[in-house]
């Protein structure tokens, strides 16, 4: 814990302040009230009695069983597995909260196209001109048909921000002119571009735009679809490049609207188009994103999983959309993630399905004939396969949809052993006109493959770490373990503690490191209010700790019998005589020790003497 380096505890503090835990548990798990607290299902043991405890008054949550516990930062750790500086940061777009970065590793100059709020800035101008032309101007009106034609309501543009931007050499650029974004600043944003002799231009001309946003709802990158018959050589769709603001593998179209749905349902579709995605929203199926220009791919997964356990991905029911599942299906088996597969038939797209059968085939299409991703390859790999005259053909079928299954028991998404991967090879015998045994075998040959290939090659050997402390209660005295309980519920009293021990004084190294985040805190400034040294503490098991000692102090003060100040300095006072013993146990040592002269040794027995007599509560005697 090193305070004056993470230097995060303003923003910690504004985000603990902004998220209720009880609301942030609720969005991962199934709470119920119980007492003054919520309950509910631990994920992280085989739970059939709700242990897992929330503390509202307290902004905390703890398993007794699993013995972890913490605040908002250590739940979204130990659920989505990350670490505290992800946590924070999910953390912070929950919120909308923007992290600034207190220690840049280069100095940005204010205005620049290195200054990401100058970025943010001139992508909100610029979504802005796009709307209200599309909204206002008259040469716009091809673009207003073109919408309606496609079923993009009114409600829908407003909603979804949709704009034009004219077919102009340098519109956008134009307007910009007397407002602080530059030429360089709109091609920093990827709006504009520069040709070979310098010159910037319009890159989205006489195309219709879609913003691409955030989780914060914030503009950080475009698509644009060009008109029809236009002269515009250009693909159909283009989408802004890679930016400062925008990497098209970390986002997805409408996150930001559809996590509202997602956040309950704990469900989201991926479809293919920004018209698809739209047309879902207005039929009422609110859970509905897009990738941009780039098939669902790895970095994805961090940010499906922060607002879905189970994805859908909806396939157009042409060749291309098939052809696209299995590098995906390869991803998703790897990372364990619930990957469901449907194709719409007749070769129709979601917006074109809406449009002509309507919503309840639509919702009764994924909820009833979205198959596991499994199942899905199962089908794409045998679909027109005759098994017994196309033997060779067979072979491969099968190596293939066997490799997919073990890359899945690798990372332990499968469990090689469970009755779902039994009941697969069972009908992988049976489909393919083989014996069960032997397909069993070629399964365990292929899963003992994958997980060699996942284990690290062992590495030369080094001068080993030493191992990472065991923060537990049980390491702890029982005098540290009241003296912390006072610090956690009686913050008031521990600038006192402060003042009169240090951390010689203490014997555990987990209550050394609480005991010097407190005094961090209080040369700081800071509030040592519970939750503000719980922020600050980023080891999910010291955070653990802290909860088990403010639980256990909430539930002794209804028995307490001593007020908090006698309970103080009685503490102390035994550390005080614990100081003592100390001090005399080290000047005997330097007594039994052979060297030093018998001048210095008198000295040192004197002042042994001395200590003895102070902790008897004797008075020395006087000289003369």
């Amino acid at each position: 814990m090193n305070f004056a380096a993470s230097n995060f505890g303003s923003a910690k503090d504004e985000i603990r302040q902004a998220i209720n835990i009880v609301d942030l548990v609720g969005s991962y798990l199934d709470l119920r009230r119980q007492g003054s607290g919520f309950v509910a299902l631990c994920p992280w043991h085989d739970d059939s009695k709700p242990s897992l405890q929330v503390n509202p008054a307290r902004n905390i949550w703890k398993c007794w069983v699993c013995n972890i516990g913490g605040d908002i930062f250590s739940f979204v750790m130990q659920h989505d597995g990350v670490d505290f500086r992800a946590a924070m940061k999910l953390l912070a777009d929950r919120a909308g909260i923007e992290l600034k970065q207190y220690a840049p590793e280069k100095h940005v100059t204010p205005g620049s196209p290195d200054d990401k709020v100058a970025l943010m800035a001139a992508a909100a101008w610029a979504e802005q001109q796009y709307h209200q032309f599309l909204l206002n101007a008259p040469d716009a009106e091809v673009a207003r048909h073109y919408l309606e034609d496609r079923g993009v309501t009114p409600e829908s543009i407003e909603k979804f921000r949709l704009g034009f931007c004219p077919d102009s050499f340098s519109w956008l650029l134009d307007k910009a002119r007397n407002t602080p974004h530059s030429p360089a600043i709109l091609e920093a944003i990827d709006v504009a571009g520069k040709s070979d002799t310098g010159r910037y231009y319009d890159r989205f001309r006489n195309r219709v735009m879609f913003p691409i946003r955030d989780s914060q709802s914030r503009p950080i990158a475009f698509g644009g679809r060009v008109l029809p018959n236009s002269a515009d050589k250009g693909g159909k769709y283009i989408n802004s490049r890679e930016t400062k603001l925008f990497s098209k593998r970390e986002q997805l179209y409408a996150l930001d609207i559809a996590s509202k749905e997602a956040r309950k349902s704990r469900h989201l579709t991926v479809v293919e188009g920004y018209t698809d995605v739209i047309a879902c929203h207005q039929y009422g199926v609110g859970d509905v994103v897009a990738c941009l220009g780039t098939a669902l791919g790895e970095k994805h997964i961090p940010l499906l999983r922060r607002f879905a356990d189970t994805i859908t991905l909806l396939l157009d029911g042409d060749e291309a959309g098939q052809a696209r599942t299995n590098e995906i299906l390869e991803i998703f088996v790897t990372a364990g993630i619930d990957l469901r597969v449907l194709t719409l038939p007749d070769e129709l797209d979601p917006a074109e399905f809406l449009i002509e059968r309507g919503r309840e085939p639509f919702v009764k299409l994924l909820q009833e004939q979205a198959v596991d991703a499994l199942e899905h390859k199962i089908r794409v790999e045998t679909s027109g396969l005759n098994i017994a005259t196309e033997t060779h053909r067979a072979s491969i079928a099968l190596e293939g949809i066997l490799s997919t299954l073990a890359r899945g028991t690798s990372t332990g998404a499968l469990d090689a052993k469970s009755l779902r991967a039994q009941q697969l090879l069972a009908r992988l015998a049976r489909q393919f006109l083989l014996n069960e045994a032997d397909v069993r075998d070629r399964y365990i040959q292929l899963c003992s493959a994958a997980q060699t290939q996942q284990r690290p090659t062992p590495a030369p050997a080094v001068t080993l770490e030493p191992p990472k402390p065991e923060y537990r209660l049980s390491s702890i005295t029982m005098d540290e373990i009241e003296l912390l309980e006072i610090f956690v519920a009686h913050h008031d009293y521990a600038c006192t503690a402060l003042g009169e021990l240090g951390e010689l004084d203490l014997s555990s190294e987990a209550a050394k490191v609480v005991f010097r985040t407190y005094r961090q805190l209080e040369e700081a400034g800071e509030s040592l209010d519970f939750n503000r040294v719980l922020s600050e503490i980023e080891d999910p098991q010291l955070q653990s700790l802290l909860v088990q000692l403010v639980e256990i102090a909430d539930r002794k003060a209804a028995k307490a019998t001593i007020d908090v100040a006698t309970r103080l300095r009685q503490l102390l006072q035994k550390f005080h005589r614990g100081h003592e013993q100390r001090i005399i146990r080290e000047k005997q040592a330097f007594l039994q020790q052979a060297e030093g002269n018998d001048q210095e040794k008198h000295d040192v027995f004197l002042e042994i003497l001395e200590a003895k007599r102070r902790q008897q509560g004797i008075i020395a005697p006087t000289e003369g």
